[in-house]
């Protein structure tokens, strides 16, 4: 007999099928406590689960109703159960990861993962600080080290690489801007924070290594080797016009992902980009060497019980007052 686990999962009503083109409202998010235990195959590893990240609008992404389950959920921090086949880690081990979009369902108990898409937890960070990491981080890493082409730091050592090249970053005081900024800055670029107010995200934004904080109205005549929006819309509009005539321009925001097929006249050189974070144990390895270091901070708005999902998940896609992410504790 499958062992059971407890997950949330998204439940269609009586009357409607919820998928990405008829998205579920918070309250289809029900907790179910008779969910199979999943399965593990070669190169898979079970988690026991103890956090989990809500992202903003999460039930709006087609993602969300690829699996039978319908369990939402992409990054853990728990301790390894089971390992199948060879492997540098056995059970007992602390780790996070972000596990693929296809796969999802760490809104539970359990979860499964890849090998490869694992790494050891930053030792100095609690469960729930841990889990902030994995999906934001790993995007502004590979904004910048994969994407652009940046020189990754080396994070045992104090030496900075030294470059006048200039990166602006928008929506910079985000989940994905204030990684950003802060591996840009390690990075040895100089950071220009870009927000809709200096006034309540300036001293925020200065103290996590950017040079400039500004807000979008001050951009005017600027001109960037590299700029990675998060925002899209306007605000990508506007970062056309203020990209070098051969520099790189990168959109992580979702509605941006065909932006680069029409550049404006005099930027068919630029370089733009629109990607969707994939997983990396060897990157998320790099970063817990940041995170304990204390180079690199974590951003924990506020925990809630998996049973409270669909409060978690409001708050998470509302105005949110505290900074940082929204997360799930078991």
């Amino acid at each position: 007999m499958q062992m059971q686990m407890q997950a949330i999962r998204i439940q269609s009503s009586k009357t409607e099928v919820y998928s990405a083109s008829n998205p579920a409202p918070p309250s289809a998010l029900v907790l179910d406590k008779d969910v199979p235990i999943p399965g593990i195959k070669a190169r898979q590893i079970l988690v026991r689960v103890h956090a989990t990240t809500v992202t903003r609008d999460e039930l709006t992404w087609p993602e969300s109703y690829h699996e039978e389950q319908r369990i939402p959920g992409y990054d853990f921090s728990g301790v390894v159960e089971r390992v199948e086949g060879p492997s540098k880690f056995k059970p007992g081990d602390e780790v996070y990861a972000m596990v693929s979009t296809t796969r999802g369902s760490t809104w539970a108990d359990y979860a499964m993962a890849l090998k490869d898409e694992v790494a050891l937890k930053p030792s100095k960070l609690s469960w729930a600080e841990s889990v902030t990491v994995p999906l934001s981080a790993l995007t502004a890493w590979q904004a910048l080290f994969v994407h652009a082409g940046v020189q990754e730091p080396v994070f045992d050592t104090n030496a900075k690489h030294d470059t006048s090249r200039r990166l602006l970053v928008t929506g910079a005081s985000g989940a994905v801007g204030s990684y950003i900024v802060q591996i840009g800055a390690l990075a040895g670029l100089h950071v220009v924070a870009a927000s809709s107010s200096t006034e309540r995200n300036g001293e925020f934004l200065r103290s996590l290594g950017a040079h400039e904080a500004v807000e979008y109205t001050e951009l005017d005549k600027q001109s960037f080797d590299v700029i990675v929006d998060t925002v899209g819309g306007k605000t990508l509009a506007q970062s056309w016009h203020l990209v070098a005539d051969d520099g790189i321009l990168i959109s992580v925001e979702s509605s941006s992902f065909d932006f680069a097929r029409s550049p404006p006249a005099g930027k068919e050189h630029v370089k733009a980009i629109f990607f969707i974070v994939e997983p990396s144990g060897e990157q998320l390895e790099k970063l817990a060497k940041a995170l304990d270091a204390g180079l690199v901070k974590p951003f924990l708005a506020q925990t809630f019980p998996l049973g409270d999902a669909k409060k978690a998940y409001e708050m998470a896609s509302g105005r949110m007052e505290r900074r940082g992410k929204v997360v799930l504790v078991l």
